[in-house]
């Protein structure tokens, strides 16, 4: 039997991907994604008009609808758990691509490959975000380009009206086809009509969704290098560990460069070049970088460590224990990746929300609160409607700029901040113990201080009943709270 040593451990290595890819954590934009998933199952359509926000000042453009939905849709089914197993679908969908790309390629190079790609996307699919819908579409649409097979271009189109759909990341995905195809031109030049053809089609198919032209109009004025967000700045920022991936990627390119010794070695080069340039520039793209690396950069691999062939393979006792072992050591370590996991999507870090004022939020009275930006859609998750929040991780999607300096000034207490809030006059406020200024500023203008936590404080507007404290709940802190 042929070739069954290497479908083994492939399985077994899908398997455990697909378990270890179940561990999650819980990240502040989760509770947003699935509640503004829920509701747009639940009326049917969408709307520019936010009704968690009382500090709306920018038409409702939800370019990540699509995504939502499906997150929705999954907590539907089967609660954190089905959330979990949506994020272990897709991820092992990118693994399953990345690996059959490399099918014609010694297995230990194989291996070694895909665990330098799950080592440079971790990062990335730690969390369960619309993001993983730009790592699929991107991983697709390398696979399709650098296929000999010219008729499956034909699906480029269809895949970016369902990137549009799902994720902002199909802007860098037009980008890897526009220098493919520029660069396939040049070394082609008789192929410019049927490139031009696809390009045009995969652009105007990202129209293909419910805003139309104004979602480019949306994602070409947000989408920039220069945002204040932990994960879009630049990789010299992040610890020196993140940089391996990247390097090790990088060092392909050069040797594509430096050999040209394939077919579509400009295509290639030019498109990772630019993938490396913005990974330098942005984090994020870095998991990107890495995964569509692995796959372009198949050919050369198999020319330099190819395959043994198929006549030279056979099953030996010695490759049978090892098939077994594989598969066994597979087995137990997802299985303890699913004891550990499942139905728990942990809440930690330095962001995370004091859980008791979940509690006291959800007895408040209808009104607007005033909170902090990583806290927001938790807010919208336990209170909302009834209670509207200041600000949330939409941020460009539903506030300006302005809006989001007014918020950050009363998060540190300068003047801008305190005057805003003379203006609103809230009913509440929710923000972080650091906020000092702040929170003695509100004790001496009308407010009381009904909770007083390790990681915040809950003021309240004078003439509204006292909102009963709380001790922090019981049980480990799990997504929703």
């Amino acid at each position: 039997m042929t070739h069954s040593p290497n479908r083994v451990l492939g399985l077994a290595g899908l398997v455990l991907v697909f378990a270890a890819a179940m561990s999650s954590r819980a990240d502040a934009d989760l509770w947003g994604h699935v509640r503004f998933g829920l509701d747009t199952l639940h009326i049917g359509h969408l709307t520019a008009v936010d009704p968690y926000s009382f500090t709306q000042d920018t038409p409702w453009i939800n370019h990540e609808w699509l995504s939502e939905v499906q997150l929705g849709a999954a907590y539907a089914a089967a609660g954190p758990a089905g959330l979990q197993l949506l994020k272990a679908t897709l991820v092992s969908i990118v693994t399953v691509l990345v690996w059959t790309a490399l099918a014609r390629v010694q297995l230990a190079v194989r291996l070694t490959v895909v665990l330098v790609v799950c080592l440079g996307t971790i990062h990335m699919w730690a969390t369960i975000r619309p993001q993983l819908w730009t790592l699929l579409c991107l991983a697709l649409t390398c696979r399709i380009l650098e296929s000999p097979s010219l008729h499956l271009r034909w699906w480029l189109p269809p895949i970016f009206a369902f990137w549009a759909n799902c994720h902002g990341g199909w802007v860098l995905g037009l980008g890897v086809l526009g220098v493919w195809a520029a660069a396939s031109v040049v070394e082609r030049p008789v192929e410019w009509r049927r490139w031009a053809v696809v390009v045009v089609a995969s652009g105007l198919a990202t129209l293909a969704n419910p805003y139309g032209w104004r979602l480019w109009e949306f994602v070409l004025r947000t989408v920039r290098v220069a945002r204040s967000i932990e994960e879009w700045q630049p990789l010299w920022r992040a610890p020196g560990l993140n940089w391996v991936p990247w390097c090790v990627a990088f060092a392909a390119v050069l040797w594509i460069v430096v050999a040209r010794r394939a077919n579509r070695w400009l295509p290639t080069a030019l498109a990772l070049a630019m993938l490396a340039y913005g990974a330098v520039r942005v984090q994020r793209i870095e998991s990107l970088f890495v995964v569509s690396t692995a796959i372009l950069m198949a050919q050369w691999l198999a020319a330099e460590w190819p395959a043994v062939g198929r006549g030279q393979t056979r099953s030996t006792r010695a490759q049978a224990i090892r098939s077994v072992a594989a598969v066994t050591c597979a087995g137990v370590l997802a299985g303890w990746f699913l004891w550990r996991s499942w139905g728990c999507i942990p809440i930690f870090g330095d962001w995370a929300p004091d859980r008791s004022a979940a509690q006291l939020l959800e007895r408040a009275e209808p009104g607007r609160l005033v909170t902090f930006f990583d806290w927001g859609e938790y807010a919208i998750w336990h209170a909302g409607p009834r209670v509207r929040v200041s600000m949330d991780g939409r941020r460009e999607t539903v506030y300006s700029d302005a809006r989001i300096s007014e918020h950050d000034a009363i998060v540190t207490g300068s003047p801008l901040g305190l005057a805003t809030l003379e203006v609103w006059r809230p009913e509440y406020v929710w923000l972080p113990a650091r906020s000092t200024v702040t929170k003695q500023w509100l004790a001496s203008h009308g407010y009381r201080i009904d909770a007083d936590m390790p990681r915040s404080f809950v003021a309240v507007r004078a003439d509204l009943p006292v909102l009963a404290s709380s001790s922090e709940p019981a049980g480990p802190p799990c997504f929703p709270g």
